[in-house]
Protein backbone atom coordinates (compact mmCIF):
# COMPACT_ATOMS: atom_id res chain seq x y z
CA UNK A 1 0.00 0.00 0.00
CA UNK A 2 1.38 3.38 -0.98
CA UNK A 3 1.57 5.96 1.78
CA UNK A 4 1.96 9.73 1.89
CA UNK A 5 5.38 10.89 3.00
CA UNK A 6 5.58 14.56 3.90
CA UNK A 7 7.81 16.79 5.98
CA UNK A 8 4.99 19.28 6.49
CA UNK A 9 1.93 17.45 7.81
CA UNK A 10 0.47 20.78 8.86
CA UNK A 11 0.20 21.68 5.18
CA UNK A 12 -1.95 18.68 4.23
CA UNK A 13 -5.17 19.74 2.54
CA UNK A 14 -7.89 17.78 0.80
CA UNK A 15 -11.40 18.44 -0.39
CA UNK A 16 -12.61 15.41 1.54
CA UNK A 17 -11.02 13.45 4.38
CA UNK A 18 -12.27 9.94 5.15
CA UNK A 19 -11.51 8.58 8.61
CA UNK A 20 -11.45 4.78 8.53
CA UNK A 21 -9.56 2.31 6.38
CA UNK A 22 -12.04 -0.57 6.47
CA UNK A 23 -14.08 -1.73 3.51
CA UNK A 24 -16.64 1.08 3.83
CA UNK A 25 -14.06 3.87 4.04
CA UNK A 26 -12.07 2.42 1.14
CA UNK A 27 -15.21 1.99 -0.97
CA UNK A 28 -16.05 5.65 -0.39
CA UNK A 29 -12.52 6.68 -1.33
CA UNK A 30 -12.78 4.65 -4.53
CA UNK A 31 -16.14 6.11 -5.50
CA UNK A 32 -15.07 9.69 -4.84
CA UNK A 33 -11.72 9.27 -6.60
CA UNK A 34 -13.49 7.76 -9.62
CA UNK A 35 -15.42 11.06 -9.83
CA UNK A 36 -12.26 13.12 -9.77
CA UNK A 37 -12.59 14.26 -6.16
CA UNK A 38 -9.57 15.24 -4.03
CA UNK A 39 -9.64 12.52 -1.37
CA UNK A 40 -7.47 11.72 1.65
CA UNK A 41 -8.13 8.56 3.65
CA UNK A 42 -6.57 8.19 7.12
CA UNK A 43 -6.63 5.27 9.51
CA UNK A 44 -5.13 4.77 12.93
CA UNK A 45 -3.81 1.31 12.03
CA UNK A 46 -3.60 -0.37 8.62
CA UNK A 47 -5.96 -0.74 5.70
CA UNK A 48 -8.34 -3.66 6.40
CA UNK A 49 -6.86 -4.02 9.88
CA UNK A 50 -10.15 -3.98 11.80
CA UNK A 51 -13.57 -5.56 11.35
CA UNK A 52 -13.07 -5.94 7.59
CA UNK A 53 -10.29 -8.47 8.13
CA UNK A 54 -12.58 -10.65 10.26
CA UNK A 55 -15.61 -10.87 7.95
CA UNK A 56 -16.69 -13.89 5.92
CA UNK A 57 -17.21 -11.79 2.79
CA UNK A 58 -20.71 -12.96 1.86
CA UNK A 59 -22.79 -10.78 -0.46
CA UNK A 60 -25.99 -12.27 0.93
CA UNK A 61 -28.52 -9.78 -0.40
CA UNK A 62 -31.27 -12.40 -0.78
CA UNK A 63 -30.36 -14.72 2.09
CA UNK A 64 -30.05 -12.08 4.82
CA UNK A 65 -33.31 -11.34 6.61
CA UNK A 66 -33.54 -7.55 6.72
CA UNK A 67 -36.12 -6.05 9.06
CA UNK A 68 -36.31 -2.81 7.03
CA UNK A 69 -37.29 -2.94 3.32
CA UNK A 70 -34.80 -0.17 2.52
CA UNK A 71 -31.96 -2.41 3.65
CA UNK A 72 -33.08 -5.25 1.37
CA UNK A 73 -33.25 -2.82 -1.55
CA UNK A 74 -29.82 -1.33 -0.87
CA UNK A 75 -28.30 -4.79 -0.37
CA UNK A 76 -29.38 -5.93 -3.84
CA UNK A 77 -28.22 -2.67 -5.40
CA UNK A 78 -24.88 -2.95 -3.63
CA UNK A 79 -24.30 -6.55 -4.70
CA UNK A 80 -24.87 -5.62 -8.34
CA UNK A 81 -22.72 -2.50 -8.07
CA UNK A 82 -19.87 -4.41 -6.45
CA UNK A 83 -19.98 -6.99 -9.25
CA UNK A 84 -19.58 -4.15 -11.73
CA UNK A 85 -16.87 -2.38 -9.75
CA UNK A 86 -14.66 -5.44 -9.40
CA UNK A 87 -14.35 -5.65 -13.19
CA UNK A 88 -12.93 -2.12 -13.35
CA UNK A 89 -10.82 -2.55 -10.22
CA UNK A 90 -9.16 -5.55 -11.84
CA UNK A 91 -7.68 -3.09 -14.36
CA UNK A 92 -6.51 -0.69 -11.64
CA UNK A 93 -5.20 -2.99 -8.92
CA UNK A 94 -3.18 -6.20 -8.82
CA UNK A 95 -5.29 -7.49 -5.92
CA UNK A 96 -7.49 -10.46 -6.83
CA UNK A 97 -10.71 -10.06 -4.84
CA UNK A 98 -11.78 -13.71 -5.16
CA UNK A 99 -15.35 -13.02 -6.26
CA UNK A 100 -17.36 -16.23 -6.67
CA UNK A 101 -20.91 -16.21 -8.01
CA UNK A 102 -22.11 -19.76 -7.37
CA UNK A 103 -25.26 -18.96 -5.40
CA UNK A 104 -26.23 -19.86 -1.81
CA UNK A 105 -28.23 -22.70 -0.29
CA UNK A 106 -30.45 -22.33 2.78
CA UNK A 107 -31.22 -25.92 3.89
CA UNK A 108 -33.88 -27.28 6.26
CA UNK A 109 -34.05 -30.45 8.33
CA UNK A 110 -37.84 -30.81 8.12
CA UNK A 111 -41.09 -29.32 6.86
CA UNK A 112 -41.67 -27.90 10.35
CA UNK A 113 -38.33 -26.08 10.23
CA UNK A 114 -39.15 -24.68 6.78
CA UNK A 115 -42.55 -23.45 7.96
CA UNK A 116 -41.04 -21.78 11.00
CA UNK A 117 -38.46 -20.09 8.77
CA UNK A 118 -41.10 -18.66 6.43
CA UNK A 119 -43.35 -17.53 9.28
CA UNK A 120 -40.55 -15.78 11.16
CA UNK A 121 -38.82 -14.16 8.19
CA UNK A 122 -39.18 -10.37 8.23
CA UNK A 123 -38.28 -9.64 4.61
CA UNK A 124 -40.03 -11.07 1.59
CA UNK A 125 -38.50 -13.97 -0.29
CA UNK A 126 -36.86 -12.94 -3.55
CA UNK A 127 -38.59 -13.84 -6.82
CA UNK A 128 -35.28 -15.35 -7.91
CA UNK A 129 -35.26 -17.97 -5.15
CA UNK A 130 -35.74 -21.58 -6.21
CA UNK A 131 -37.03 -24.38 -3.97
CA UNK A 132 -35.08 -27.62 -4.19
CA UNK A 133 -36.75 -30.68 -2.72
CA UNK A 134 -34.82 -33.60 -1.25
CA UNK A 135 -34.16 -35.26 -4.59
CA UNK A 136 -32.88 -32.09 -6.22
CA UNK A 137 -30.67 -31.34 -3.23
CA UNK A 138 -29.12 -34.79 -3.44
CA UNK A 139 -28.50 -34.33 -7.16
CA UNK A 140 -27.19 -30.74 -7.11
CA UNK A 141 -25.40 -30.79 -3.74
CA UNK A 142 -24.38 -34.39 -3.03
CA UNK A 143 -22.01 -33.19 -0.30
CA UNK A 144 -24.97 -31.94 1.77
CA UNK A 145 -26.53 -34.12 4.47
CA UNK A 146 -28.70 -36.69 2.70
CA UNK A 147 -31.40 -36.27 5.35
CA UNK A 148 -31.92 -32.64 4.31
CA UNK A 149 -35.64 -32.02 3.73
CA UNK A 150 -35.04 -29.37 1.09
CA UNK A 151 -33.34 -26.03 0.48
CA UNK A 152 -33.81 -22.62 -1.05
CA UNK A 153 -31.29 -21.99 -3.80
CA UNK A 154 -30.49 -18.31 -4.37
CA UNK A 155 -28.59 -18.17 -7.66
CA UNK A 156 -27.49 -14.53 -7.59
CA UNK A 157 -25.74 -14.61 -4.24
CA UNK A 158 -21.95 -14.33 -4.26
CA UNK A 159 -19.00 -14.04 -1.93
CA UNK A 160 -15.60 -12.42 -1.90
CA UNK A 161 -12.33 -12.30 0.05
CA UNK A 162 -12.96 -9.33 2.38
CA UNK A 163 -9.39 -8.19 2.99
CA UNK A 164 -8.63 -8.44 -0.71
CA UNK A 165 -11.72 -6.40 -1.57
CA UNK A 166 -10.78 -3.69 0.94
CA UNK A 167 -7.23 -3.45 -0.41
CA UNK A 168 -8.47 -3.47 -4.01
CA UNK A 169 -10.73 -0.50 -3.21
CA UNK A 170 -7.83 1.33 -1.55
CA UNK A 171 -5.29 0.64 -4.28
CA UNK A 172 -7.75 1.47 -7.06
CA UNK A 173 -8.63 4.72 -5.31
CA UNK A 174 -4.92 5.59 -5.15
CA UNK A 175 -4.46 4.90 -8.86
CA UNK A 176 -7.33 7.31 -9.44
CA UNK A 177 -5.61 10.00 -7.34
CA UNK A 178 -6.70 9.41 -3.75
CA UNK A 179 -4.13 9.59 -0.95
CA UNK A 180 -3.89 7.11 1.91
CA UNK A 181 -2.24 7.55 5.31
CA UNK A 182 -1.97 4.64 7.76
CA UNK A 183 -0.87 4.55 11.41
CA UNK A 184 -2.25 8.02 12.17
CA UNK A 185 -3.05 8.40 15.86
CA UNK A 186 -5.11 10.79 18.01
CA UNK A 187 -7.58 11.68 15.28
CA UNK A 188 -10.14 14.32 16.24
CA UNK A 189 -12.65 16.17 14.11
CA UNK A 190 -12.32 19.97 14.06
CA UNK A 191 -15.49 22.00 13.64
CA UNK A 192 -16.78 25.46 14.55
CA UNK A 193 -20.01 27.39 14.05
CA UNK A 194 -19.41 27.33 10.29
CA UNK A 195 -19.03 23.55 10.15
CA UNK A 196 -16.15 21.15 9.58
CA UNK A 197 -12.65 22.59 9.36
CA UNK A 198 -10.64 19.36 9.17
CA UNK A 199 -9.04 16.96 11.62
CA UNK A 200 -6.20 17.08 14.11
CA UNK A 201 -3.85 14.13 14.42
CA UNK A 202 -0.66 13.00 16.11
CA UNK A 203 1.31 14.44 13.19
CA UNK A 204 -0.55 17.73 12.84
CA UNK A 205 -3.67 19.30 11.39
CA UNK A 206 -5.26 18.34 8.10
CA UNK A 207 -7.69 20.79 6.53
CA UNK A 208 -10.69 19.98 4.35
CA UNK A 209 -14.27 20.87 3.37
CA UNK A 210 -15.78 17.49 4.24
CA UNK A 211 -15.04 14.82 6.83
CA UNK A 212 -16.57 11.35 6.47
CA UNK A 213 -16.47 9.16 9.55
CA UNK A 214 -16.28 5.49 8.53
CA UNK A 215 -14.29 4.06 11.41
CA UNK A 216 -16.59 1.33 12.67
CA UNK A 217 -16.68 1.03 16.45
CA UNK A 218 -14.32 3.99 16.85
CA UNK A 219 -16.80 6.24 15.05
CA UNK A 220 -18.93 6.86 18.14
CA UNK A 221 -15.95 8.37 19.97
CA UNK A 222 -15.01 10.52 16.96
CA UNK A 223 -18.54 11.89 16.79
CA UNK A 224 -18.53 12.56 20.50
CA UNK A 225 -15.61 14.98 19.96
CA UNK A 226 -18.06 17.33 18.22
CA UNK A 227 -20.87 16.67 20.71
CA UNK A 228 -22.87 14.27 18.56
CA UNK A 229 -24.27 11.05 20.01
CA UNK A 230 -24.36 8.27 17.43
CA UNK A 231 -24.24 5.13 19.57
CA UNK A 232 -22.90 1.79 18.39
CA UNK A 233 -22.32 -1.37 20.35
CA UNK A 234 -20.08 -4.32 19.74
CA UNK A 235 -21.12 -7.79 18.62
CA UNK A 236 -18.24 -10.25 18.57
CA UNK A 237 -18.15 -13.06 16.03
CA UNK A 238 -15.85 -16.07 15.67
CA UNK A 239 -14.94 -17.77 12.37
CA UNK A 240 -12.98 -20.93 11.60
CA UNK A 241 -11.23 -22.01 8.41
CA UNK A 242 -10.75 -25.56 7.16
CA UNK A 243 -9.35 -27.13 4.02
CA UNK A 244 -10.01 -30.37 2.16
CA UNK A 245 -7.18 -32.54 0.86
CA UNK A 246 -7.32 -33.62 -2.78
CA UNK A 247 -8.50 -37.12 -1.85
CA UNK A 248 -11.49 -35.59 -0.04
CA UNK A 249 -12.34 -33.00 -2.71
CA UNK A 250 -15.75 -34.61 -3.26
CA UNK A 251 -16.77 -33.69 0.28
CA UNK A 252 -16.05 -29.98 -0.27
CA UNK A 253 -19.08 -27.72 -0.78
CA UNK A 254 -19.14 -25.91 -4.12
CA UNK A 255 -21.76 -23.40 -2.96
CA UNK A 256 -22.18 -21.38 0.21
CA UNK A 257 -24.50 -22.91 2.81
CA UNK A 258 -26.44 -20.14 4.57
CA UNK A 259 -28.27 -22.06 7.28
CA UNK A 260 -29.96 -20.60 10.34
CA UNK A 261 -27.32 -22.01 12.66
CA UNK A 262 -24.17 -21.53 10.52
CA UNK A 263 -22.76 -20.42 7.22
CA UNK A 264 -20.25 -22.50 5.31
CA UNK A 265 -18.36 -20.49 2.68
CA UNK A 266 -16.04 -22.13 0.12
CA UNK A 267 -13.47 -19.46 -0.77
CA UNK A 268 -11.51 -18.77 -3.94
CA UNK A 269 -8.25 -19.49 -2.08
CA UNK A 270 -9.28 -23.12 -1.55
CA UNK A 271 -10.31 -22.74 2.09
CA UNK A 272 -13.79 -23.18 3.55
CA UNK A 273 -14.84 -20.64 6.19
CA UNK A 274 -17.30 -21.47 8.96
CA UNK A 275 -19.09 -18.74 10.85
CA UNK A 276 -20.15 -17.14 12.93
CA UNK A 277 -20.92 -16.97 16.60
CA UNK A 278 -22.70 -13.88 17.91
CA UNK A 279 -21.65 -12.45 21.27
CA UNK A 280 -23.20 -9.02 21.99
CA UNK A 281 -21.20 -6.65 24.15
CA UNK A 282 -17.89 -8.46 23.69
CA UNK A 283 -14.89 -6.53 22.37
CA UNK A 284 -12.06 -9.04 22.83
CA UNK A 285 -10.62 -10.93 19.88
CA UNK A 286 -10.09 -14.22 21.71
CA UNK A 287 -11.45 -17.38 20.11
CA UNK A 288 -13.14 -19.76 22.54
CA UNK A 289 -13.10 -23.55 22.42
CA UNK A 290 -16.86 -23.45 22.88
CA UNK A 291 -17.27 -21.14 19.89
CA UNK A 292 -15.14 -23.28 17.57
CA UNK A 293 -16.86 -26.45 18.79
CA UNK A 294 -20.26 -24.92 18.02
CA UNK A 295 -19.17 -24.02 14.49
CA UNK A 296 -17.62 -27.41 13.76
CA UNK A 297 -20.64 -29.32 15.11
CA UNK A 298 -23.11 -27.34 13.00
CA UNK A 299 -20.89 -27.53 9.91
CA UNK A 300 -20.45 -31.28 10.22
CA UNK A 301 -24.22 -31.76 10.49
CA UNK A 302 -24.88 -30.04 7.17
CA UNK A 303 -21.72 -31.28 5.43
CA UNK A 304 -20.86 -34.70 6.95
CA UNK A 305 -17.63 -34.86 4.97
CA UNK A 306 -16.44 -31.88 6.99
CA UNK A 307 -15.04 -34.33 9.55
CA UNK A 308 -12.37 -35.22 6.97
CA UNK A 309 -11.26 -31.60 6.53
CA UNK A 310 -8.07 -30.17 7.98
CA UNK A 311 -8.55 -27.47 10.60
CA UNK A 312 -6.49 -24.39 9.63
CA UNK A 313 -7.19 -21.54 12.04
CA UNK A 314 -9.86 -19.51 13.80
CA UNK A 315 -10.23 -15.79 14.38
CA UNK A 316 -12.63 -13.25 15.83
CA UNK A 317 -13.91 -9.83 14.89
CA UNK A 318 -16.13 -7.20 16.50
CA UNK A 319 -18.95 -5.73 14.46
CA UNK A 320 -20.59 -2.33 15.08
CA UNK A 321 -24.37 -2.44 15.56
CA UNK A 322 -26.78 0.45 16.10
CA UNK A 323 -29.80 0.62 18.46
CA UNK A 324 -32.34 0.36 15.62
CA UNK A 325 -30.36 -1.99 13.40
CA UNK A 326 -29.83 0.56 10.60
CA UNK A 327 -26.43 2.00 9.69
CA UNK A 328 -25.70 5.71 9.92
CA UNK A 329 -25.31 6.92 6.34
CA UNK A 330 -25.66 10.59 5.53
CA UNK A 331 -24.92 14.19 6.43
CA UNK A 332 -24.84 15.36 10.03
CA UNK A 333 -27.05 18.38 9.50
CA UNK A 334 -26.07 20.07 12.77
CA UNK A 335 -22.43 20.25 11.58
CA UNK A 336 -22.12 21.23 7.91
CA UNK A 337 -19.53 19.19 6.07
CA UNK A 338 -19.62 16.19 8.45
CA UNK A 339 -20.88 12.84 7.18
CA UNK A 340 -21.36 9.42 8.78
CA UNK A 341 -20.94 5.99 7.19
CA UNK A 342 -20.80 3.36 9.93
CA UNK A 343 -22.86 0.92 11.99
CA UNK A 344 -23.32 -1.67 9.22
CA UNK A 345 -23.13 -4.55 11.76
CA UNK A 346 -22.76 -7.82 9.82
CA UNK A 347 -23.28 -6.32 6.36
CA UNK A 348 -20.31 -4.01 5.91
CA UNK A 349 -18.85 -6.00 3.02
CA UNK A 350 -22.23 -6.36 1.31
CA UNK A 351 -23.21 -2.68 1.72
CA UNK A 352 -19.77 -1.18 1.04
CA UNK A 353 -20.35 -0.42 -2.64
CA UNK A 354 -23.74 1.27 -2.21
CA UNK A 355 -22.51 3.21 0.83
CA UNK A 356 -19.70 4.65 -1.27
CA UNK A 357 -22.15 5.57 -4.02
CA UNK A 358 -24.61 7.20 -1.61
CA UNK A 359 -21.95 9.27 0.14
CA UNK A 360 -20.62 10.43 -3.23
CA UNK A 361 -24.12 11.46 -4.31
CA UNK A 362 -24.63 13.39 -1.07
CA UNK A 363 -21.35 15.23 -1.56
CA UNK A 364 -22.44 16.01 -5.11
CA UNK A 365 -25.42 17.90 -3.71
CA UNK A 366 -28.25 15.38 -3.55
CA UNK A 367 -30.33 15.16 -0.39
CA UNK A 368 -31.12 12.05 1.62
CA UNK A 369 -34.76 12.61 0.64
CA UNK A 370 -33.87 12.50 -3.06
CA UNK A 371 -31.86 9.33 -2.50
CA UNK A 372 -34.61 7.74 -0.41
CA UNK A 373 -32.38 7.15 2.61
CA UNK A 374 -33.94 9.40 5.23
CA UNK A 375 -34.28 6.34 7.48
CA UNK A 376 -30.47 6.17 7.69
CA UNK A 377 -30.03 9.78 8.81
CA UNK A 378 -27.15 9.94 11.34
CA UNK A 379 -29.09 12.08 13.80
CA UNK A 380 -32.39 10.18 13.56
CA UNK A 381 -32.14 8.69 17.05
CA UNK A 382 -31.75 12.12 18.60
CA UNK A 383 -34.94 13.29 16.87
CA UNK A 384 -36.79 10.21 18.10
CA UNK A 385 -35.57 10.72 21.64
CA UNK A 386 -33.69 7.44 21.69
CA UNK A 387 -30.48 9.21 22.68
CA UNK A 388 -29.83 12.57 24.26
Amino acid sequence: MKKIITDRPDKIHAETIIVGGGVVGCAIAYELASRGQDVLLVDRSAIAGGTSCAAAGMLAADSEDFAHPLMAKLARQSRQLLHEQQVLMATLSDVEVGLQRHGFLTPFRSYSELSSYKNNRKSALSADEVWWDRSVVQQEAPWLNRDTYGAYYRPYESEILPVHLTKAYAESAQVLGARVMEDIQDIRVQANEHGVQGITTSIGEMRCKHVIIAAGLQSEELMRHVNLSLPVWSVKGEIAAVQFADEHAGYRPDRTVYAEDIYIVPKANGEVWLGATSLPGRTDLNVSVQGVQKLLTAATHWVPGMKEAQFLRAWAGVRPATPDGLPYIGACKSIPGLFAAFGHYRNGILLSAITGRLIAELLAGKSSEELGIEALSPERLNRKGVVQ
